[in-house]
């Protein structure tokens, strides 16, 4: 029987069905990371909060990092939302705006609890267009997730990307 095993276990080993790992190399020394609430600069009511969820969600899909609460984590994240701007994208030809983008820019400080300089600062923004058919709250919404979502996107390729 532990023949028969040991070969079960060979074959998978060999034909590549073993354990891996896609994430990138990140920081060195940092494993897991706690994210504080962040901050709004801006008059846009909800916003920081969807954008820590946001970042937090895709912490947990990425799997690069744990994520730990501020007293067992190796580094913390802090996020200041700067601003939310938008502005005409596109025209008609009787020169009416068709589409809106919204620019979401955020300043981020990253710090090992133990260091007073940060590991890593600076801005990140997101951009997302939406369509313009009367100016709904739904279409700009629907810009606003597109540009938290790259907003998000660029900031974990950063913070698991090699320094």
């Amino acid at each position: 029987m532990k023949l028969i095993i040991s070969y079960l276990t060979y074959s998978l080993l060999m034909s590549g069905c073993g354990v891996y790992s896609f994430s990138g190399h990140g920081i060195a020394g940092i494993e897991s990371i706690s994210i504080q609430p962040f901050d709004n600069q801006t008059a846009e009511f909800g916003i920081k909060e969807e954008l820590t969820d946001k970042v937090l969600s895709s912490l947990l899909e990425n799997r690069s990092l744990g994520v730990a609460d501020r007293s067992n984590a190796d580094a913390i994240l802090f996020g200041n939302l700067l601003s939310v701007t938008d502005r005409p994208l596109t025209y008609s030809s009787d020169e009416s705006v068709e589409e809106y983008e919204v620019v979401i820019t955020v300043s981020f400080i990253l710090t090992m609890p133990d260091k007073t300089e940060p590991i890593w600062e600076g801005n990140i923004s997101g951009v997302g267009s939406y369509p313009y058919s009367g100016g709904s709250l739904e279409e700009r919404e629907g810009g606003v997730a597109k540009a938290l979502d790259r907003l998000a996107e660029d900031l974990i390729n950063k913070l698991t990307s090699d320094w």
